[in-house]
């Protein structure tokens, strides 16, 4: 969260969130739908074409948007771009991903490949479930974040700069953890606690504390992101392409388009 502006407005906030929120989940049912309906008239194969869930499934999936290119170029010095913009893109493109693998694991657990359709009434049944996940993961996040800053700003932690860096991954951790523990989204409460801790922990670290865990958090982003594109990059020429339909691709990335549109 530190490339965002440190003093977003509400307005950004509220944009963001639509964006994120109503955006994905709209994304995902179009999506979903749409492959359903295509895999249902024979266009596409090897998707289930009795039960709508597996599709939805795969726009859950699909529907989350990381414009990592995007923002390379929006961030760079001489482009002089739009703050509000690159903050705008930079926050959803965050949050959808958390979004999506909530909407994933809702999804994932209505459905049973050997089981009924899809009933009408399920679908209320699995928004609800989705808000009801998304809203408790947002206050175990927020509340863990604002305790968090309580301990630092009423301790003498910022004395011992080592226990301090230390201590913020472990209450990262916990936060994760705590959601994950009682069937909430961790991703999801693990963003809303970095976003407490960016606004209100950073003026509690010692300048020591303070740039060694930027560092040190920059650098895992790095490597993580790394290790995940060449694991991709390498599933492309290790992959099992037996049932290769070109079709899917094509209708899938036209179906993404019309879902972002």
């Amino acid at each position: 969260m530190s490339s965002i502006p440190n003093k977003p407005t509400n307005t950004r906030k509220g944009a963001i969130a639509v964006y994120a929120v109503v955006g994905t989940v709209i994304s995902t049912f179009i999506v979903g739908y749409a492959t359903f309906y295509a895999a249902k008239i024979g266009l596409i194969r090897d998707i289930d074409s009795t039960n709508p869930m597996e599709a939805l499934l795969f726009g859950a999936l699909i529907s989350a948007v990381d414009p990592v290119a995007t923002l390379s170029i929006m961030g760079s010095p001489e482009l002089q771009c739009d703050q509000l913009l690159y903050s705008l893109v930079f926050g959803e493109s965050v949050l959808n991903d958390a979004v999506a693998i909530v909407l994933f694991k809702t999804f994932l657990k209505y459905y049973d490949p050997d089981g009924p359709d899809l009933g009408r009434a399920d679908i209320p049944a699995a928004l609800l479930s989705f808000v009801t996940v998304t809203v408790l993961s947002i206050l175990v996040g927020v509340g863990l974040g604002l305790v968090v800053s309580f301990i630092y700003r009423h301790t003498s932690l910022s004395s011992f700069p080592k226990f301090e860096t230390a201590l913020l991954f472990l209450f990262c951790y916990c936060c994760y953890a705590t959601a994950e523990a009682v069937g909430l989204s961790g991703i999801m409460a693990l963003f809303f606690n970095g976003m407490v801790l960016s606004h209100y922990n950073s003026y509690n670290l010692s300048k020591v504390a303070h740039v060694t865990s930027e560092q040190i958090f920059a650098s895992l982003a790095t490597i993580t992101e790394t290790a995940v594109f060449l694991y991709m990059g390498m599933n492309v020429f290790t992959g099992r392409f037996n049932n290769w339909d070109i079709m899917f691709p094509i209708l899938a990335m036209s179906f993404c388009v019309l879902g972002r549109a």
